[in-house]
């Protein structure tokens, strides 16, 4: 599945935690536009490369639905920040 939502964890002291939650779907409206110039780009590119287009296309939709589920997590002295794709 896509992920949809980005959790956004920061703790800079012990007392204090702020988390922020990152809705997707604007950010996916937003490359909408784009949306025929990023196939067109692919397109040529896979020409260019002698790629076929349709695997390079599901390979694609493949990585950013496994996208879900992952987390980085980030850590400096007493400053820990935990980015989470849901």
């Amino acid at each position: 599945m896509i992920p949809q939502l980005v959790t956004i964890r920061y703790h800079g002291r012990p007392d204090k935690h702020h988390r922020f939650w990152v809705p997707l779907l604007p950010f996916y409206l937003l490359l909408t536009p784009f949306l025929p110039l990023i196939l067109t780009a692919l397109v040529i590119a896979c020409a260019h490369y002698r790629v076929n287009p349709l695997r390079v296309l599901i390979a694609v939709t493949r990585l950013i639905a496994g996208l879900g589920g992952f987390r980085v997590d980030i850590t400096q002295g007493t400053t820990t920040v935990q980015v989470q794709l849901s």
